[in-house]
This record gives C-alpha cells, sequence and structure tokens, in this order.
C-alpha cells in the first residue's frame, strides 16, 4: 500500500463516496487501499449518535488521540534510562533522529524523534541553542513571500537552449552579502553560464537603485550580443527589473523561491570568491581594485569543466569548442 495512515484527502474523499452509496470495497479499489482498513477506520470515528462518518470530526479525533499519546510518550521519558540517553547524546551534537534510531539498534525499542525534539523543547531549552545546528530557527521554504514582484517571467518561460549551454550569451545573478549595522555594503555577482566568466563589483547596498546602477556599470563593457538573458533570485531590489532590460540587451528571469541549484553556475563561483573574502570579512577593507584582482585570479584560473581552459579565454574566444557542450 502506498501509505500506512489515511491522509486527509483520502477521508475526505472516503465521506463522499458513502454519500453516494459506494460500499467499502468499491472505495478501497479506488483509493488503492485495504477494505478492512476502511472498516476500521470507518467503526472508530463515526458519529456515537448517528453513525455516520463524518471527514472532519474524524481528522479532528485523530489528532486528539495522537496528541495524547505524544504526551504519553514524553512523559515516559522522564527520570529513566532513555532520559539518560538522550541527554548523554544530545550534549554530543547528535539530532534526535540519530538518537532515535541507535535507541533502536541498542535497546528494540521505538522512541519518535519528534518526540525527543518537543521533549527538548519543554524540558531542556537551555540545551536547543547550544547543541542543535538550528538553534531555534525555522524553516522557512513554506512559508510566503512578504512581497511578490510584478511582472515576472519565471525561469520555465526561459529559452531552452540556455539549459544547454551552447552559447555564451546567458548570466546569473547573486549577491555576497555582509550584514552589520554599520555596514550594509554588497558585492554583486554575475556569472556567465558557459564560459563560467566573472563579474563582479561592490555597491554600497541593496536597494534596487544600487542593484541597478550595478548592474549597468558591470555590462557596459560586454559586447551587446553577448548579452541575452539574465537569472536573478526572488529579491526586492529586482521591482525594477524592467529597467535593468531596459538600460542593458538582457531579458530578466527569475529562479523558483527557495531554489537555489536553479542558479548553481553563480552559487559555485561565490563559493570560489569566497576564497578571498572570507564570510566575516568586512567590505568597507576591500578597495575595487583588490576585488578587480581577485576576479582576475578566478577568470585566470584553469577549470577542469572547460577542458582546462581559463573562463576568459572560453568568453572571449570566437570557438565555442573550447570547452565542453554543458
Amino acid at each position: 500500500m502506498p501509505y500506512k495512515h489515511f491522509s486527509e484527502k483520502e477521508i475526505y474523499a472516503i465521506e463522499i463516496y458513502k454519500k453516494e452509496w459506494y460500499n467499502h470495497s468499491q472505495i478501497a479499489k479506488k483509493l488503492n487501499r485495504c477494505h478492512t482498513s476502511i472498516n476500521r477506520l470507518v467503526a472508530k470515528y463515526s458519529s456515537p449518535k448517528t453513525w455516520i462518518f463524518y471527514a472532519s470530526l474524524c481528522i479532528k479525533q485523530r489528532k486528539e488521540l495522537r496528541a495524547k499519546v505524544n504526551k504519553n510518550n514524553r512523559s515516559r521519558i522522564k527520570n529513566t534510562n532513555l532520559e539518560l540517553f538522550i541527554l548523554k547524546y544530545i550534549k554530543k551534537y547528535w539530532s534526535p533522529e540519530q538518537i532515535a534510531w541507535r535507541w533502536k539498534i541498542e535497546t528494540n525499542e521505538k522512541i519518535s524523534k519528534d518526540t525527543i525534539y518537543k521533549y527538548i523543547y519543554e524540558n531542556h531549552p537551555q540545551l536547543v541553542k547550544k547543541y542543535f545546528r538550528r538553534k531555534w530557527k525555522k524553516y522557512k521554504f513554506s512559508k510566503l513571500d512578504k512581497y511578490q514582484l510584478n511582472n515576472r517571467k519565471m525561469i520555465d518561460n526561459r529559452p531552452k537552449i540556455v539549459d544547454t549551454r551552447e552559447r555564451i550569451w546567458d548570466w546569473e545573478w547573486d549577491t555576497i552579502i555582509w550584514i552589520r549595522w554599520w555596514s550594509k555594503q554588497v558585492i554583486l555577482t554575475n556569472v556567465e553560464r558557459k564560459s563560467w566568466y566573472l563579474l563582479a563589483n561592490k555597491i554600497k547596498d541593496k536597494s534596487w537603485n544600487s542593484v541597478l546602477e550595478g548592474t549597468i556599470e558591470l555590462f557596459k563593457n560586454i559586447p551587446k550580443y553577448k548579452q541575452k538573458t539574465i537569472t536573478y533570485d526572488n529579491w526586492r531590489e529586482f521591482c525594477e527589473h524592467r529597467m535593468i532590460e531596459y538600460f542593458t540587451n538582457l531579458d530578466v528571469y527569475f529562479a523558483h523561491p527557495y531554489s537555489s541549484w536553479e542558479r548553481w553556475t553563480n552559487e559555485n563561483t561565490n563559493w570560489l570568491l569566497r576564497q578571498f573574502v572570507p564570510k566575516k570579512t568586512d567590505f568597507e577593507n576591500i578597495s575595487q581594485n583588490q576585488l578587480k584582482y581577485y576576479i582576475s585570479l578566478i577568470n585566470f584560473r584553469p577549470r577542469k569543466r572547460l577542458n582546462y581552459k581559463t573562463p576568459y579565454e572560453v568568453f572571449f574566444s570566437k570557438n565555442l569548442k573550447l570547452c565542453s557542450s554543458w
């Protein structure tokens, strides 16, 4: 069977099918489930007065039962060998998932990683910031954007030839940020996808007008026929992306939110630049000339992916066979 537990979507489907007078065997075939599982679900969560199955009531009761079980599981941890085991390995920087599996291997008893998480949050919150990797930080990939850029052209609409890396005309954008209250300077980076040729300069902040001026400055000496597309991240400094298209010869496209792998050429090149500009470097201590020197070191360094040609040689060569087809 595809899933052990019924999803909320399946539970609502069962209610609808029962209202249409399908029997449990017919419902099971439609949901690719065992009819005995549906029998147990309906019998357990039907209304006690009318014996009618309501999906909303079923979901509510399941959540209450799960919360009760979780509470009992957390309470059984206290003052036991399991508590000592958890605290011992939390202080060795093990994750709750690693602890849960190790406990099962050593004792043949099951414990959920979520139970361990909730136990630590409730009883030993001081350990979270010291020993957990995320340190109370929440995952953001499921949140809606706080702002939306108007008239965006998404990467899905980008010409397919860009993915093949057959031409030296397509770019990716990113920023390297130094965030301190006394300094908001940013390094603006642009990388060409086929040749891996890097353009970068330092701008005073992340405002849209600084990004616009910095982009125009970077591309003013690049031949127009080598300016076709550029792929951006979803940051608000691109609210005037139409102005960038107007002042340059570039068609602007946007990667999907929280999908940095769609601009991995630039992400990889930023990592190379970090060799010279480590994460705790104050950008105010780096001059434009120093930055140009670091960029030249990267652009004149042979690359395995370019058949040991340099990005400079490939970018300014008329022979596109200098590098591999990808």
